[in-house]
């Protein structure tokens, strides 16, 4: 399932709007559909250490989906730091139909990564803007880390599994009721769109932590099987 369109490098660093809300921790489960149809799970993880500057944030996921072309299968762990929760390290691990692993780090605004194939391996560098954010294809709880940048604004995203950065502008929609797993629940709808690509749709509550994330040009949903207490 394509997630995320390919597009063009951005050139510069933009401005960001503040954050909505602190940062903080969340654990569950997404149930993620295509077409209307059930096809897998997202369970994820993501703690918080210390504060300011000195915080670090570890964000875990596994991700079990299958659809008629195979299945897939990633096991993901983000590494953030400091106030702005800068992503500073991202591994995933994809089993299934295709393997392969990324390990990457960002230093010095570049995101050095090593590839894992059956293969071989490789070594790939692209540009990490500052305030940059990891939005890993098909990996719903990452939108959390986006939300806290902002609900208006510019984002330049890192796409591991694509190698590149890409630009992303976010507009929130502002509060409207949903239905998750049978219970009513007033969230933030934010809608994140790629330069040249499609809508991506997220829906937060007040401490941006990722409810319901929807992609209507692939026919994806991810929703959480609970509302987060």
């Amino acid at each position: 399932m394509k997630i995320l369109t390919r597009l063009a490098l951005p050139l510069a660093v933009f401005a960001l709007a503040a954050p909505a809300a602190a940062q903080g921790g969340d654990t569950g489960t997404f149930r993620v559909y295509v077409d209307g149809r059930e096809v897998g799970t997202e369970e994820f993880t993501i703690t918080q250490l210390g504060s300011g500057t000195g915080q670090e944030i570890s964000a875990t996921g596994r991700v079990r989906v299958r659809s008629p072309e195979g299945t897939l299968e990633l096991d993901t762990r983000l590494g953030s730091r400091g106030i702005g929760s800068d992503p500073v390290d991202y591994q995933v691990i994809v089993g299934g139909s295709s393997t392969s692993k990324i390990v990457g780090t960002v230093n010095g605004g570049r995101f050095s990564a090593k590839i894992v194939t059956p293969a071989g391996e490789q070594l790939r560098e692209y540009l990490a803007s500052s305030g940059a954010v990891v939005l890993d294809e098909g990996v719903a709880h990452h939108y959390h880390f986006l939300a806290q940048r902002t609900h208006n604004g510019r984002v330049p995203v890192i796409v591991p599994r694509e190698n590149r950065q890409v630009m992303a502008t976010v507009s929130s929609r502002g509060e409207e009721s949903i239905t998750v797993n049978g219970t009513s629940v007033t969230l933030f709808h934010l809608v994140v769109q790629p330069a040249g690509g499609a809508e991506h749709h997220v829906w937060v509550d007040a401490l941006n932590r990722v409810l319901r994330v929807e992609v209507p040009s692939r026919s994806y949903r991810a929703e959480r099987t609970a509302v987060p207490r």
